[in-house]
């Protein structure tokens, strides 16, 4: 499992000090390859998996259920996950604006 001083430094190994060589693109790679790496290292099967016997579910039920599972989580792994969703979410909602931004400047007009 990794710890928190290891993540901590793949972070800023990854990012700089101070995290500024996160971009969105930078971002989604790193959370791509870490989360296999963390998912591999749980022995929990393929990831990519699913059972006949499970039901389409929504989003909201998917998030409810993985922050459930963190709650049993030991400290450290749950400190990991949750720092990555948020700082995955700051991400694609700053990778959202840059898109907006983008239209703008080209005067295309985003549909409602």
């Amino acid at each position: 499992m990794l710890t928190l001083d290891e993540f901590r430094e793949l972070v800023r190994k990854e990012f700089g000090p101070h995290l500024e060589r996160a971009t969105p693109a930078s971002v989604r790679e790193f959370l791509d390859r870490l989360h296999l790496r963390m998912h591999r290292e749980s022995g929990e099967g393929s990831p990519y998996t699913l059972d006949v016997d499970d039901r389409a579910r929504s989003y909201e039920e998917i998030v409810a259920g993985f922050f459930s599972r963190v709650l049993d989580y030991p400290p450290d792994q749950a400190v990991i996950m949750l720092w990555l969703l948020a700082f995955e979410q700051h991400f694609a909602i700053l990778e959202e604006d840059y898109s907006r931004r983008s239209l703008s400047l080209f005067g295309e007009v985003e549909p409602d």
